[in-house]
């Protein structure tokens, strides 16, 4: 009998301590560190700090839900992520892991199990939709949700989002969905940005703009740009060198140009004066060791002979002569 209660006891504290390193193991393997530990993983795990579901461990979304006595396969799963992951990680066929759709492979059985597709939405960014007609329209929540777990820690979060509903939405009669504003937006939405609140808003716009126009074209027709700058914008390819390009429109109206590159002058000098040290001053007060370098001939190839004449033989003339 004592050898039974003694085998009997040593079975248990075996299966309890299975079990203790079994629900460790799934505790560690689970954590977003493990997750961090490939540097590729580190801007994701970044990106999901910042979103609404930090509370919700990586398997959640990433792995097919199982019970807790289940454990040796999800060991098994996991062990066989990170054998493909670091396959990834050392093949020239896949380099940038980075690349890949971090929603690609989440089915809606997953958010199914937290969330009710029936649910109101929220109000937070001042939104009306009809979540239920989305949800059977699109049958799938990532074509809208694309970046609730992962959403970009740089981008405006409610144009970040309102870009996801450009894929179906948008104001041309092209668009999937087309309409106004006021469709989804209420009358008391903010419809200015938290980006353009700042004053310096218009004199910085123009880099936001070039990395990424997207942002620009909800709200905005391509014809706000023009009528603005008073010209194509961004500059079009033969902006350098073309029939329209920028010398003639510099020589008609310099104004056009000078609402953007305010210190003109020296904006011109630095491509169209060879060896121009903007810390040396204008391009007037260096030109003279160029010309005895080089010779004056290459001034010519812009400027007309009057040109150095406006400065350097003329007294009287009171309006600067055409540099061509």
């Amino acid at each position: 009998m004592h050898a039974i209660v003694r085998a009997a006891w040593i079975s248990a504290a075996v299966i309890v301590a299975v079990l203790a390193l079994g629900a460790g193991a799934d505790r560690l393997t689970a954590s977003s560190r493990v997750c961090m530990a490939c540097h590729e993983m580190r801007p994701k795990v970044a990106a999901w700090e910042t979103a609404a579901h930090t509370t919700v461990g990586c398997p959640a979304c990433h792995e097919d839900p199982r019970p807790w006595y289940r454990f040796p396969v999800t060991l098994a799963v996991r062990g066989t992520m990170l054998a493909r992951d670091v396959r990834a990680h050392f093949s020239s066929d896949n380099p940038d892991m980075e690349a890949n759709d971090a929603t690609s492979d989440i089915p809606d059985s997953r958010c199914l199990a937290c969330h009710d597709p029936a649910r109101e939405v929220t109000m937070r960014f001042g939104i009306l939709i009809d979540h239920q007609e989305h949800a059977d329209r699109n049958e799938s929540c990532v074509s809208c949700h694309l970046w609730t777990a992962h959403p970009d820690p740089d981008a405006e979060r409610p144009l970040l989002f309102m870009q996801q509903c450009f894929t179906c939405h948008g104001h041309s009669e092209t668009a999937k969905a087309p309409g106004t504003c006021d469709v989804c937006h209420p009358p008391s939405f903010e419809q200015r940005p938290e980006s353009h609140q700042p004053k310096t808003w218009q004199a910085d716009h123009g880099q936001a703009a070039l990395t990424d126009r997207q942002p620009c074209a909800m709200c905005h027709a391509e014809t706000f740009c023009t009528d603005c700058h008073g010209l194509e914008m961004p500059h079009p390819e033969d902006w350098p060198d073309g029939e329209k390009s920028h010398g003639p429109v510099a020589q008609s109206d310099p104004q056009v140009c000078r609402s953007c590159h305010t210190d003109s002058l020296a904006f011109c000098e630095m491509c169209h004066h060879e060896g121009y040290d903007i810390k040396q001053g204008p391009w007037v007060a260096q030109h003279p060791s160029s010309v005895s370098e080089r010779g004056a001939s290459r001034c010519f190839d812009c400027h007309g002979a009057l040109y150095c004449v406006y400065c350097h033989a003329s007294r009287g003339v009171t309006e600067e002569p055409d540099s061509n």
